[in-house]
């Protein structure tokens, strides 16, 4: 028998749950003019770094527009990176570059923006916090200065995880629920996990698995058609077995210009579960179904 069967307890009179994130990782485009511009040899890459009309990635107004006229709030997960630049490793130059702070004026003024507005504020634990119950404390409780109040949700960064162990050093600094589990280079249920589920015993912390993850769906997909049909399966798959459906996608994608019909698919998401009677919400929203309350 699979998950979804047992589902009905939580779903009330709705088909089943879509649960929507945002990782912030950048906000700000640097050292991608030059290599976006390498890679995808388009001229505007170049250019848009000598003339600026806006940030690029900074798109939050875009989402939030988003969803209030699909009378809908997601979570955002924001990172604060502290992986030191090494110059004798090129392939982790990305994890150190172009990063941000969450006491950075701008910064703290969008998290205390959405949380005030109803958007749940998460954090994205750095690279190697997973493994770092003491990094985890110290991100967690800087978040929560920000904010003034609780985080009681983190997905980590890159999807690192060790299981038990990163659920583990969560749950003991204080996270509620762990929204990490999923696939980093496709899309679908990992493990055939259609439901919120308890990795220990006797135990409130919840990991909520990820289905969709905006690269890995593009990276898949030929064309905007065919990663609809990727996404449109998985709903159907979803309301078949009465699950959850997690969808992550990135605030810098909001850029029509440099990620076209990105965003379209993301509100084609929500439009065809609404459709199909889904209840729609953030992360702690879902908590708060699947367990009855915080």
């Amino acid at each position: 028998m699979s998950e979804g069967k047992n589902a009905p307890v939580w779903l009330d009179n709705k088909n089943f749950v879509l649960c929507l994130t945002h990782d912030v990782d950048r906000v700000k485009k640097t050292y991608q003019y030059l290599t976006h511009f390498v890679k995808n040899k388009d001229a505007y890459h170049l250019k848009s770094f000598f003339i600026r009309e806006r940030e690029p990635y900074w798109n939050f107004e875009k989402i939030i527009e988003i969803e209030k006229k699909h009378d809908v709030k997601s979570t955002f997960f924001f990172l604060n990176e502290s992986k030191k630049f090494d110059i004798l490793h090129p392939r982790k130059w990305p994890l150190s570059l172009g990063r941000y702070d969450f006491h950075d004026e701008k910064i703290a003024g969008i998290i205390q923006k959405l949380h005030a507005n109803g958007w749940e504020i998460g954090l994205h634990g750095s690279y190697e916090s997973y493994r770092n119950k003491d990094l985890l404390k110290k991100e967690k409780e800087e978040l929560e200065e920000i904010v003034g109040g609780d985080i009681v949700g983190i997905r980590q960064h890159y999807l690192n995880l060790e299981n038990k162990k990163t659920w583990k050093f969560q749950q003991e600094v204080g996270f509620r629920y762990d929204a990490t589990f999923g696939f980093r280079t496709k899309i679908g249920f990992r493990d055939n996990k259609y439901l919120p589920f308890h990795p220990f015993n006797n135990s409130a912390f919840l990991v909520i698995p990820l289905t969709i993850m905006d690269s890995a769906l593009f990276d898949s997909s030929e064309d905007l058609n065919d990663a609809w049909k990727m996404c449109k399966m998985l709903i159907e798959q979803t309301e078949k077995q009465r699950g959850l459906l997690t969808v992550l996608w990135h605030q810098r994608v909001f850029n029509e210009k440099e990620f076209p019909g990105w965003s379209k698919i993301y509100e084609k998401i929500i439009m065809e579960s609404k459709k199909r009677n889904a209840w729609i919400g953030m992360c702690r929203e879902v908590y708060e179904k699947f367990q009855g309350g915080l």
